[in-house]
């Protein structure tokens, strides 16, 4: 996918987070100078890319990232155990499947689907067809409920929730108005070591 904006500058740099786990985190600057950053804990470097970008225009219009995305329609999303399959990466089966009927609720990973506009997408689609997502957080990693918190703000259903595979430290998670994507990157002492290339 394209960046929303021009970029001058992409890093990605991989830290250990405080479970044990691998993270890849971007940032990207503006030609201007300006920088967001993302994230991803599934390795797939183009998904931070992708999220930094977002971060990027959300921090330089100074809007929360739900702004660029049609507003929100919530101020705090349920955050629930939910072990059933995700919805594998794969726009035409999904779409076969919501035309035939197929999903009451789409269970989505937006890390594995790897773009916001993808997401979008895949929200438009449901809207249409009256039906609800749960957006994934994979590892359940506060970095991905805030992410999952994000997108939801802009998701129509009133059964828009984030499912995690383990028990939720919280149940209701606050969707941020702070400029960007939202993430408190402070959450992961090893954020603030990086050492980010010119």
């Amino acid at each position: 996918m394209a960046a929303p904006v021009p970029i001058a500058h992409t890093h990605v740099h991989s830290l250990r987070v405080a479970s044990g786990d691998e993270a890849l985190v971007a940032r990207v600057r503006a030609p201007d100078g300006s920088t967001g950053f993302g994230f991803t804990l599934n390795l797939d470097a183009g998904v931070a890319r992708d999220m930094a970008a977002w971060d990027l225009l959300a921090r330089a219009k100074g809007v929360p990232l739900f702004s660029l995305l049609g507003g929100s329609y919530r101020k705090e999303v349920r955050a629930v155990k939910d072990e059933q399959p995700a919805i594998p990466p794969d726009w035409t089966a999904l779409r076969k499947d919501i035309l035939e009927g197929r999903h009451e609720l789409l269970r989505i990973d937006p890390f594995a689907w790897g773009s916001v506009e993808m997401v979008q997408t895949i929200a438009a689609v449901a809207n249409a067809f009256d039906l609800s997502i749960a957006l994934l957080a994979p590892n359940a990693h506060p970095w991905e409920i805030q992410y999952c918190a994000a997108l939801s703000a802009t998701l129509k259903g009133e059964d828009t929730r984030i499912i995690v595979r383990s028990v939720p430290s919280m149940s209701l998670i606050q969707i941020s108005k702070e400029k960007g994507i939202g993430i408190d990157w402070s959450l992961e002492t090893s954020f603030s070591n990086i050492q980010w290339q010119s």
